[in-house]
């Protein structure tokens, strides 16, 4: 009996509104429900099913919430929600989603659930500067009350202490009703920062009365919200109005703030934090936290209201998310970023490095963000586009030296090249791709001589002896005598070799070595890439023959080393395989996270400089899991390196 005034207004009073705006999910409630010009994940459907159109991949969700917990009157107030949304051909066609929605009060005590189904798309992609993006969520609510004695003796009195001894004509009435409802929503998106959302919810104002002679019509709802997003960061400003039960217009304005710290090989960490003030002396502060990798993601939140409900413990929610298929160009491209901003704070990068004199924290995050997606850019081989990330640091901190170093050699360059698109498959795009990277690293020599090859395969490219004269120029280096033009066919396949090989395609890699080696049986690249893919292969007698062959054939002394460290590992790995005992059936299976742990700390063993270390790290991987590539191409590094000392 306890519960029963709770319920009674739930259910008869407009007072309390039914299907009333609590969160879903835990990400999005820590930022205040300030999420309508964010909305970039399967939340989108609750939240701005325009958002729906930015997934590129499927993602599954489902969270669960406990609201107000330390009531006095012991309540359990629960949330709970599933969500699936799925990209068209990538998002090409737009996304779909559908969810389910469970408010409840001591489980079945009362109950509000929501069914929806979601489509957004992008509507204009040319908008004045940026693009606009469109969505619906068609919904089906339900709302129920369960069973209890009071429903059959009605209540009076102070404190609802005394039973009349007749039915309650509210709570045994209609225990069930379902309306239908819709939500409306739209995103613009400009190419840099900024994003503007709208969300219309409550589109047809339904009745959720559970007497038909009764009136409890859910009122529109308009959210207004302002997003500004960088790599790592996010703030947002959101404005709602509806109708209030009691008259008038309730409004509520929410500012938010996100924050993400990448950790490569650990995943990444996000804190967020929100303020909340409306009508009717509504103030609320809410705070989050996450966890993500490439694939899941788990998110917390939590809601205290400030003034209000009083004697609670305050609102927790929990949320797990996936993500399914291959990660999209953008993913790609953000990894690459979180990777050349963790070589930037480990000071591993030192031909492009932001000091940030004077700058404030944030200041500083922002000038890191934009070095470090002009380096993700220099690698891809755009360098038009890497100067213009660089000139945006500039106008942060204009008098920086390792700034203005940096952008004054990708100036000359961006000038006569703007970008390389086929530097992966083409030889001679892939000898200058190395040449330009190596002058944008201050190794004059290294440059001149690595463009002076890429024009000896195109001798007759204008464009590419004008770009090596004034290379010559800027550096004050002559190219050296360069011998016959080399065989552009042998060069191509070597290309399209190594290209086969850093996307997992062994066999065609092999293919073309071993063509080439029908022409020229002491090409050492070839046989470089034969002894590689026959390492990924796991076969290791072939793979020890191949690099043989390359110790032998290599004049480098630096190179040499590197092969005969490279021989020495597939020895060992040859020679525990051998010593070790075969059963039948595998005592232990190595847990495939036990393996990539160990990969990762190699990898930060490597970055701290502590080759030695890295090398036994790397080594025992390739104990475990003699097929692990990643490992195999890191171990070869790390050999040329200690070699290279």
């Amino acid at each position: 009996m306890r519960h029963l005034g709770f319920l009674l207004l739930l259910a008869a009073s407009p007072a309390l509104a039914a299907f009333e705006e609590k969160g879903a999910g835990a990400r999005a409630p820590g930022l205040g429900n300030a999420f309508t010009a964010i909305a970039d994940d399967v939340y989108a459907i609750h939240y701005n099913p325009a958002g729906l159109a930015q997934l590129e991949r499927p993602e599954l969700a489902t969270g669960y919430s406990r609201l107000f917990m330390g009531l006095s009157d012991n309540s359990n107030l629960s949330q709970s929600f599933l969500g699936y949304a799925h990209p068209l051909r990538g998002g090409a066609q737009g996304t779909t989603a559908a969810s389910w929605e469970q408010f409840s009060l001591n489980s079945n005590l009362y109950q509000e659930q929501v069914f929806s189904l979601g489509y957004g798309r992008r509507l204009i992609p040319r908008l004045g500067p940026g693009e606009l993006l469109g969505g619906f969520t068609g919904k089906y609510l339900r709302r129920s009350f369960g069973t209890f004695p009071e429903a059959d003796n009605a209540m009076i009195g102070n404190g609802l202490q005394v039973g009349v001894g007749q039915a309650d004509p509210v709570l045994n009435g209609r225990r069930s009703m379902g309306a239908v409802d819709g939500d409306l929503g739209l995103l613009y998106r400009l190419p840099r920062y900024y994003t503007f959302g709208l969300q219309l919810a409550h589109l047809t104002q339904p009745n959720v009365a559970f007497d038909r002679s009764d009136s409890d019509q859910l009122p529109l709802s308009v959210r207004l919200g302002a997003g500004y997003r960088t790599l790592l960061s996010v703030i947002s400003l959101q404005l709602e109005n509806q109708k209030s039960p009691l008259g008038g217009l309730d409004q509520r304005v929410t500012i938010a703030a996100e924050r993400w710290f990448p950790r490569l090989f650990i995943g990444d960490f996000a804190f967020r934090g929100a303020l909340s003030n409306g009508s009717r002396d509504f103030r609320q502060m809410t705070l989050g936290l996450s966890w993500r990798t490439k694939r899941i993601g788990v998110d917390y939140g939590f809601a205290l209201p400030i003034t209000g409900v009083a004697g609670t413990q305050g609102t927790h929610r929990v949320s797990l998310g996936a993500r399914f298929g291959s990660m999209s160009e953008q993913d790609e491209s953000v990894e690459m970023i979180l990777e050349a901003m963790r070589k930037l704070k480990a000071g591993s990068i030192p031909e492009l490095r932001a000091l940030g004199p004077g700058l404030i924290p944030s200041q500083k995050v922002v000038l890191d963000e934009h070095v470090a997606h002009a380096r993700s850019l220099q690698a891809q081989a755009q360098y038009k586009q890497a100067l213009e990330r660089l000139n945006e640091a500039l106008t942060l901190s204009p008098g920086d030296p390792e700034l203005l170093k940096a952008y004054g050699r990708l100036n000359f360059v961006a000038q006569y090249i703007p970008s390389l698109p086929d530097y992966k498959a083409d030889p001679v795009h892939a000898a200058l791709h190395q040449g330009i990277l190596a002058y944008l690293g201050s190794k004059d020599q290294e440059a001149v001589e690595k463009v002076t090859y890429a024009w000896s395969l195109k001798p007759n490219h204008k464009g590419l002896e004008t770009f090596l004269k004034q290379l010559e120029l800027a550096t004050g280096l002559r190219r050296a005598a360069t011998k016959a033009p080399a065989d552009y066919w042998v060069e191509e396949q070597l290309t399209r070799a190594g290209t086969a090989i850093d996307e997992g395609r062994y066999r065609e890699a092999l293919s073309m070595s071993l063509e080439v080696l029908k022409k020229d049986e002491r090409n050492v690249a070839a046989w470089e890439n034969i002894g590689t893919a026959y390492f990924a292969m796991a076969d290791y007698p072939r793979a020890l023959k191949a690099w043989q062959r390359v110790y032998g054939l290599q004049t480098d002394p630096t190179r040499r080393s590197a092969a005969r460290g490279y021989i020495k590992a597939i020895e060992r790995v040859m020679k525990r395989r051998t010593e070790e005992p075969k059963p039948a059936k595998p005592l232990i299976q190595i847990p495939a996270e036990e393996i990539e742990r160990e990969y990762n700390q190699g990898i930060d063993l490597y970055t701290a400089g502590r080759l030695e270390e890295a090398r036994k790290a790397f080594e025992h991987v390739l104990t475990l899991d003699p097929s692990h590539v990643p490992a195999a191409k890191a171990l070869r590094r790390v050999n040329e390196e200690l070699g290279a000392r």
